[in-house]
């Protein structure tokens, strides 16, 4: 059994850092409590095996708005055997109401940034879906433009199939008023 104090700087008080302090202790079943310190600061008391402890101490290291630990301080004593679980140590129903409501509008502030930088993102996926609606505007004016050309290229390849039509159609009477000619004179 070991014993830690443990004292946590940052942004800790009216985040909802102490539930999530008591979270990660009954996971590593570990005993103590936490509490609020006046200067801003969270104080951690554990007991339970090192290996625990020390695991403990990396789990409420919490970099995740709106909750943001910069100093983890650590002090290992001998263990008393006093607790029975571990819990939160509450002020006075007023400072908790005040925790309860700090804590509620920190969430809403990170929400609020995530929803900014969603419509953010949205707004920069409007215009790339903008430019390519344009780019598909350009592609359909080609496509109309080279259904034209191969409108014109169809009608040029019947009216030549047309002409050059009339013309065998010429040749082939003259050969054949030729042919009976020579028949004629041949006497065929």
């Amino acid at each position: 059994m070991d014993r830690a104090r443990i004292v946590v700087e940052g942004e800790v008080q009216g985040v909802g850092y102490r539930y999530y302090v008591r979270k990660a202790a009954w996971k590593l079943g570990l005993k103590g409590y936490v509490e609020n310190l006046v200067d801003g600061s969270v104080e951690v008391v554990v007991e339970g095996d090192r290996r625990s402890i020390e695991e403990f101490i990396k789990a409420i290291n919490i970099v995740k708005p709106p909750i943001n630990v910069m100093k983890v301080g650590v002090e290992y004593q001998p263990p008393t055997g006093e607790f029975k679980t571990f819990r939160i140590k509450t002020g006075t129903l007023e400072e908790e109401m005040v925790e309860g409501f700090s804590t509620g509008a920190s969430y809403f502030e990170v929400m609020f940034t995530k929803q900014d930088q969603m419509l953010a993102k949205q707004d920069q996926m409007l215009a790339k879906q903008d430019k390519m609606l344009e780019k598909q505007d350009q592609m359909l004016v080609k496509q109309d433009q080279m259904i034209e050309l191969q409108k014109q290229t169809l009608n040029e390849v019947k009216a030549l199939r047309v002409e050059l039509r009339t013309i065998l159609d010429e040749r082939l009477r003259v050969i054949e008023q030729d042919v009976a000619l020579i028949k004629a004179r041949l006497g065929l």
